[in-house]
């Protein structure tokens, strides 16, 4: 069973991790134990032996109101390795993807760049969030190893996961008859591509709405500027007008364009690429599993075809024990596929309707929240017009050089 990456069923004592983040409807993704708080906080950077080099750790904080709070300490590696177990527990199971080390010349700048490693808390933080309420992640021994919980919670976490209703899943195989997730793989690589590019296109959609606040706030200034020459008497009034309200203008584009940039859409878009690339990972491993049980396969039917032919009693005793255990090993391949494969399409389902369920309320939310800030830019944009107008007076009547007549 642990060749074939099964889970084990007692998970020792452990401690916490990760601030959870909002899911769609709770029938479409994990059910984590209630009142459980895993969070991620406090980077620090440790000096290795010697003062040369070093890492950054994390505080890890698990809280239960009935059962207290437990703390440990991690580095970025430490949550790689404990996804990688994972990945041999839970197999079929869309863990999140954790944010790629960075790789520097002078590496001891990221110990001291607080932006990036509040980030990387974050990241790491909606990791935990997501696995430690996975109903077949969250009893692993790999999980509450890691976490250090104590053992009345993690006996809390297997009952609560044990209780936790899965829906029936029939045999679905692919080794042996038709594959049920062939075309899943261009599926998901278009899916994930779809949904960074999405991501990235909004992103600098909200960077250019801040250019365009500070724009139109340096225009503003110029306009104020202008007003103070001194042979434009008659246009000082409408320069100070249009000055004053860009101001307005440019504040408005600015609240829009900080609200894009922080915006759930933004947010569901990025997790729901992220999702699709451990799909992606989840598959190539489903296909190594595949490879593995049909190089079995035919292992097995060379060594009978051999058994057949030999003559001599003492070969063919050893060559039946060989196609024996090569049949026992086959078998749990093949069972171990079709569990993998059930599991991989349960999540599949549970993904894509997460994510049409996440994805359609961000989209309102975002629509909304656009058409309200388009109204104030609009509104300060008719204040500034009206403004103006009002301090132009006689001006505008005349016109000159090169300049036409309305």
């Amino acid at each position: 069973a642990q060749r074939l990456g099964r889970r084990p069923q007692n998970p020792v004592e452990s401690e916490p991790s990760s601030a959870r983040l909002p899911d769609a409807r709770s029938t479409t993704m994990p059910s984590g134990l209630p009142g459980l708080v895993v969070t991620v906080d406090d980077p620090t950077a440790e000096s290795s032996y010697g003062g040369l080099g070093g890492h950054a750790t994390y505080r890890v904080l698990t809280k239960h109101p009935d059962l207290g709070e437990t703390t440990v300490r991690h580095r970025y590696s430490e949550f790689r390795s404990l996804r990688k177990s994972l990945l041999e527990a839970c197999p079929g199971v869309l863990l999140p993807l954790i944010p790629e080390k960075k790789i520097l010349a002078n590496s001891s700048m990221l110990l001291h760049d607080a932006d990036f490693l509040a980030r990387r808390a974050a990241e790491l933080a909606e990791f935990l969030s997501q696995v430690t309420s996975h109903q077949l992640c969250m009893a692993s021994a790999e999980l509450s190893n890691f976490l250090r919980w104590p053992q009345p919670l993690v006996l809390l976490v297997q009952e609560h996961a044990a209780a936790q209703e899965l829906p029936p899943l029939e045999r679905a195989d692919g080794v042996d008859g038709a594959d049920p997730l062939a075309s899943s793989e261009g599926d998901l690589v278009a899916e994930r591509d779809d949904l960074e590019a999405a991501r990235i296109v909004l992103q600098r959609l909200a960077s250019r709405q801040k250019d365009s606040a500070t724009d139109t706030l340096l225009f503003g200034k110029l306009c104020q500027e202008l007003s103070s020459h001194g042979h434009v008497a008659g246009l000082r009034a409408p320069l100070r007008s249009a000055a004053d309200g860009t101001g307005a203008v440019a504040a408005a584009l600015q609240a829009q364009a900080e609200a894009n940039a922080v915006s759930d859409l933004l947010l569901r878009l990025g997790r729901f690429a992220r999702l699709a690339g451990s799909a992606l990972e989840q598959v190539a491993l489903r296909r190594k599993l595949a490879e593995r049980a049909s190089s079995t396969a035919k292992r097995l039917a060379d060594v009978s075809a051999k058994e057949g032919r030999e003559t001599k009693d003492s070969k063919r005793d050893r060559l039946g024990e060989e196609a024996r255990r090569l049949s026992i090993l086959l078998q749990e391949l093949r069972d171990a596929h079709a569990a993998f494969t059930r599991t991989l399409l349960w999540e599949l389902g549970r993904f894509r309707a997460a994510k049409e369920d996440g994805l359609y309320c961000a989209l309102r939310s975002f629509s909304a929240a656009n058409e309200a800030h388009s109204q104030r830019v609009a509104a300060a944009w008719a204040a500034t017009a009206a403004g103006v107008a009002g301090a132009g007076g006689g001006v505008g009547g005349g016109g000159g050089p090169g300049e036409e007549r309305e």
